[in-house]
């Protein structure tokens, strides 16, 4: 739902060609990604992280119900639309007298990030009179599912990867889904500037294909916390994925140019270059694009 880095695109007060451009790909939300798989006639819902532009996105791409929220890490540009949550999960309201039963909305992220939730967001968590209107979540340490011991949430099986964005330790996430029998999986790698042997070797082992990895490519130039776009493909060819997709772009280049420089790469990944020729792909992102896992249905 957003591939921009952390100003978005265009940035305020910008007036570089890439901020200007009439390209609907080089506009760019903040990070955000929406799940949704279909098992035995049942829906799941699943979204990561929740930016400034999360009301915006949800409206946008016809997110209307959630089954849980993934958060990679507590930096405003993938938190700070945690409060539109509210509409998706129970709530204390002046419409309804008692609160609602149940847990409220499960939302799992690593154990540096929930109490950076909870001081951030304290009013949600604490006990408030009736017609507060705010989200009812359910926070669940993510550190506790491995590979061995997935996250299950309706018909997916959820994997966290633990990355290192600068010295902060964030949550990547493996996905995949009960309806191809977890033969694929999606990936999804933003904000990190180290991947640990331990989590290349969770990618590489995880069994399957990972038919699309969708990796940190901050920018041409080496960042302290960010990969740059080599730093992504290099990753991509690592771990063997059929289609490498960056995200988190800055507006240093546009879409068709970064498309254009990860092609004129090729050549430095032989393995990626190879993925390519037999009918892979690697190249920018963008805010809208659709990628489909597993069994192809009709459209």
């Amino acid at each position: 739902m957003g591939t921009g880095t952390s100003h978005g695109i265009p940035a305020i007060g910008c007036t570089c060609a890439v901020c200007r451009s009439a390209d609907p790909r080089d506009n760019r939300n903040r990070c955000s990604a929406y799940i949704e798989d279909e098992y035995n006639g049942v829906t799941t819902r699943v979204v990561i992280d929740t930016g400034p532009e999360f009301r915006i996105q949800a409206l946008r791409f016809h997110v209307t119900a959630l089954d849980a929220v993934l958060i990679t890490h507590a930096h405003a540009d993938h938190l700070d639309g945690l409060d539109d949550l509210r509409v998706f999960s129970y709530t204390k309201s002046a419409d309804n007298a008692a609160e609602t039963p149940g847990g409220g909305l499960p939302l799992y992220a690593n154990s540096e990030t929930l109490p950076a939730i909870r001081a951030r967001y304290g009013y949600i968590f604490e006990d408030t009179p009736l017609g507060g209107g705010k989200p009812k979540l359910r926070l669940i340490d993510a550190s506790a599912y491995t590979d061995t011991r997935p996250l299950t949430v309706g018909s997916l099986s959820i994997v966290p990867v633990p990355l290192l964005h600068g010295t902060l330790p964030v949550s990547g996430w493996l996905i995949r889904s009960q309806c191809d029998g977890l033969a694929t999986s999606i990936a999804y790698l933003t904000d990190c500037s180290m991947v640990p042997d331990s989590s290349i070797k969770l990618l590489t082992r995880s069994g399957g294909v990972i038919e699309h990895a969708v990796i940190d490519g901050l920018r041409e130039t080496k960042h302290e916390t960010h990969f740059s776009y080599l730093d992504a493909m290099r990753l991509g060819a690592h771990i063997g994925a059929r289609h490498v997709w960056l995200t988190h772009l800055c507006h240093n280049m546009s879409h068709v140019a970064v498309s254009d420089y990860c092609t004129a790469h090729l050549n430095d990944f032989p393995r990626l270059r190879g993925i390519v020729a037999a009918g892979g792909s690697v190249g920018p992102g963008y805010d809208g694009v659709v990628l489909t896992a597993g069994p192809k249905r009709a459209p």
